[in-house]
């Protein structure tokens, strides 16, 4: 990690300004041995994509799968149960999930309350809601919600949380720190009107970092604010630094790059919290906000293996190292979402030799 100071607006005090490097991430990909199995490697639950933006459910179903786990169960609208399914047939998909899971990732392709326009998808909505408030740290949410809904996949545990995109607006005032919202500037700034704080997106993209703050300070959330740097920020009651992942190439500027981050970040707290006689423990000593960062490390890394970017990026360096090679990689060109996935294995293999 290469660490700096920045004074904060947002707080009196100085916060530490951590980047996030490749090794960083290689502590939170757990590699299997002989005894693992499927469950013991991180089974996590997804409610994404709706019948109007199916690909979100295909995008962060199969990065998801691509990230070192041992299952996703999916749960869905039947058109993007189908497309799952054919998409990657290793995923178990339902309508609700069914059970036990060690992460959640939802949000991603569901439209919110002002464009929800099919009834299927106002079930959805209700179905995220009711989980929602099972990470409300307001007793009155927690008691309103209608458990006979969960079908007991959450009953005995609430597991790591990423809650993007049209989730956002479901989010109860205060949760608890291990849900990590993952919005952009846009997304943000919807979020922050709930609190009566109204900034623009153009305004917070002045200062990402105060914001990300502001934001954790208010919902008591970690917050991932997508960007040109991916800032993530904890409260302050946890006294955690600001992580910042920088390495991102403007090629990830493209439709559905964040479904894929979704997805990532999903598995990673899934395989890191896969222990189930050791939760509490866990729960006290995962960083949250450095999985969340470590999540934006390993989408940036495929992205570059995937765009072949090689200048101005120290990742170059590195992945000339661990290849033992001095020849530059192939020149750089476009991408899509479905390429950051397919460079997933090979991104997540050259972390592990780290």
């Amino acid at each position: 990690m290469k660490l700096c100071q920045a004074t904060l607006k947002e707080s009196s005090n100085s916060r530490q300004i951590v980047f996030v490097e490749l090794k960083d991430a290689n502590k939170y990909l757990k590699k299997p041995d002989l005894d693992s199995n499927k469950y013991s490697r991180g089974v996590l639950g997804v409610i994404t994509g709706s019948n109007e933006y199916p690909g979100a459910a295909i995008l962060t179903t199969s990065a998801a799968s691509k990230s070192n786990i041992g299952m996703v169960r999916y749960a869905g609208a039947l058109r993007a149960q189908n497309l799952v399914l054919q998409a990657s047939p290793e995923i178990v998909v339902s309508q609700k999930l069914q059970g036990k899971v060690n992460a959640i990732t939802l949000g991603s392709g569901i439209p919110d309350s002002k464009h929800c326009k099919d009834n299927e998808t106002k079930e959805q909505r209700e179905y995220i809601s009711e989980i929602l408030k099972l990470y409300s740290i307001n007793k009155k949410d927690e008691n309103k919600t209608n458990t006979n809904n969960l079908e007991n996949v959450l009953q005995q545990n609430t597991p790591p949380i990423c809650v993007d995109a049209g989730a956002l607006d479901l989010l109860p005032e205060k949760v608890s720190s291990k849900v990590i919202l993952t919005p952009h500037y846009s997304e943000l700034s919807s979020l922050l009107k709930r609190y009566e704080i109204y900034a623009s997106a153009q305004l917070i993209a002045t200062n990402p970092t105060d914001y990300a703050i502001l934001a954790a300070n208010l919902t008591n959330a970690t917050v991932l604010l997508k960007g040109s740097n991916t800032i993530v920020a904890s409260p302050e009651n946890l006294d955690l630094p600001i992580y910042i992942s920088n390495y991102g190439p403007s090629w990830l500027a493209t439709a559905g790059s964040g479904d894929v981050l979704a997805g990532i970040l999903g598995a990673l707290l899934a395989q890191n919290y896969s222990n189930p006689s050791d939760y509490s423990k866990q729960e006290n000593s995962l960083n949250y906000a450095l999985i969340a960062s470590s999540a934006a490390t390993i989408h940036s890394f495929a992205s570059i293996l995937a765009s072949h970017k090689t200048q101005n990026y120290n990742y170059n360096n590195e992945i000339k190292k661990i290849l033992n090679t001095k020849e530059d990689l192939i020149i750089e060109h476009p991408i899509v979402a479905k390429d950051i996935i397919e460079a997933l294995e090979q991104a997540i293999g050259l972390i592990m030799k780290l």
